[in-house]
């Protein structure tokens, strides 16, 4: 239970997190797609400013001395086609402060940019009305090109990179974004701007930059979109978790409590009452319940076996006790011959021996079922040695499935009752599935043969007979899944040992 409770609030502290992470990846992907954008238009812009700058550029004037790309560089920028990896990163890149404004400065721009900025920013103004974007050209200094006084971005890090002859890449925060909840902002990517700044590249110098900015669309105009696909997602989910809650409603939570219902039934002593379920739901289940069920079965056998054995016990105990009592009685008389104290000592002697013979055998039975069992043994390792009793084994070779130890119990049990019974000779005979036990004594009679494996019924209680020699048998042989079978046959005791 404790492991259930721990996943079960792991499960929960999870959801945030996932919804979180989710939506990051969303936006994230949202990102990459304004990014991958930005660059196209770049690359458009771009290539407008190399034709409008070399168009305005007289033969015999000097080109811009901007940055010389190095030889990987012009590899690069020289190739029939690039592509270009997604730079940015919500999950891992940092979203920097709102982007500065330009700075003042005193550089001039050369004539060829002034003749060209107002054909730029007219194309500007058109495309921006497609493209949403917003769009800064820059010189190879990174001054303003339509700034009404010179001004440089030449100190922002994306700009700083695209005059250097690579793209630039950065994740602003937008002015507006300061009053925001930053997380939720992150969440719905609508609090801050993907800028590009690509670089303007004219015979191997990079001759200036365009900056572009926008802002990524919102998670909810994309799945305004998809409306239709997010309401079936949605029912389609709820219905598997309708569907998974009742199956594990019905193969699970219903046969759990009804379990546990039969285990406090169980407890409450109404073993008999227990009926397996209609159904389990699950095979662990339905295992679980049967176990229940054999567990119940059990306690109401051995509460049986003990509410008998009590009985038998109480009374097997009371006749020498009571004997034992009135010779005790008669001993304090003292008015007895010397003879009949002698007698009265001898019958409290004989009857405790008895209620100690009792005892002991009772201990075994108790120690027999508590045991487990053991690996097959030789049957002639098994044998007892009983004067006046021959015992031939055949095969002499047989294996039978006892260990030693409960073999050697059982067949000293089944030899002595037969020595008890006037036998001479005991013949074991093994066929692989029982072993059938014949000896030449008195046997019993046939009226007897059904209760001879019941606790304490015994036909010489007068010689001393507990009737607890064969239920000792009956005992170690429930281990092995076997039964012992009185048979009836004319002149001596018949049993087989039959095992499954």
């Amino acid at each position: 239970m404790p492991q259930v409770v721990s996943i079960v609030c792991a499960s929960l502290l999870a959801v945030p997190i996932a919804t979180t992470l989710a939506l990051q990846i969303g936006t994230n992907r949202l990102v990459n797609e304004t990014e991958a954008s930005l660059i196209k238009q770049a690359a458009i812009y771009a290539g407008a400013y190399v034709v409008a700058f070399e168009a305005a550029s007289p033969e015999g004037e000097a080109l811009i001395p901007g940055y010389y790309l190095p030889p990987p560089k012009r590899i690069f920028w020289s190739a029939r086609s690039r592509t270009f990896q997604p730079l940015l990163n919500l999950r891992q890149d940092v979203v920097e402060p709102v982007r500065p404004d330009a700075v003042p400065t005193t550089e001039q721009l050369d004539p060829r940019y002034l003749r060209i900025a107002q054909e730029l920013g007219a194309l500007a103004d058109n495309a921006s009305r497609t493209t949403l974007s917003t769009v800064v050209f820059l010189d190879h200094q990174g001054i303003d090109m339509l700034a009404p006084a010179p001004a440089s971005f030449a100190t922002v890090p994306e700009v700083r990179q695209a005059l250097q002859g690579d793209v630039g890449a950065a994740l602003r925060w937008r002015s507006d974004a300061g009053s925001r909840f930053r997380l939720a902002v992150l969440g719905g990517g609508t609090g801050f701007r993907v800028m590009v700044a690509y670089p303007v590249i004219s015979h191997n110098r990079v001759i200036g930059a365009v900056y572009l900015s926008r802002t990524a669309p919102r998670l909810s105009e994309y799945f305004a979109g998809e409306r239709i696909a997010l309401i079936v997602l949605a029912a389609v989910t709820l219905l598997s978790a309708a569907v998974v809650g009742t199956l594990l409603v019905r193969t699970m939570l219903r046969p759990i409590r009804a379990l546990r219902d039969q285990s406090r039934m169980v407890a409450d002593g109404g073993h008999s009452e227990l009926a397996p379920l209609g159904h389990y739901g699950m095979r662990e289940i339905a295992e679980l319940g049967e176990a229940v069920i054999t567990m119940a079965g059990t306690l109401s056998r051995r509460s049986k076996e003990i509410g008998i054995y009590t009985n038998h016990v109480t009374h097997e105990l009371k006749s020498p006790v009571t004997s034992i009592m009135g010779a005790a009685e008669l001993l304090e008389d003292g008015h007895l011959s010397d003879e009949a104290q002698q007698s009265l000592v001898s019958s409290i002697k004989t009857q405790g021996q008895r209620m100690d013979l009792l005892l002991h055998q009772l201990r075994d039975m108790t120690r027999t079922r508590e045991s487990a069992r053991g690996e097959p043994g030789r049957a002639k390792d098994m044998l007892p040695e009983i004067a006046g009793l021959d015992i031939n084994l055949a095969p002499p070779d047989a294996i039978l499935p006892l260990s030693v130890a409960h073999g050697q119990t059982i067949l000293a049990h089944m030899a002595g009752n037969a020595r008890h019974h006037g036998a001479t000779r005991l013949e074991l005979n093994w066929d692989g599935r029982a072993l059938r036990l014949s000896d030449n004594g008195e046997g019993f009679a046939d009226i007897d043969l059904g209760r001879l494996t019941e606790p304490f019924f015994t036909t010489r209680r007068e010689d001393g007979g507990t009737g607890l020699g064969l239920a000792i048998v009956v005992a170690i042989l429930d281990l092995y899944g076997a039964r012992l079978t009185p048979v009836s046959a004319p002149g001596g005791a018949v049993f087989e040992i039959a095992f499954g």
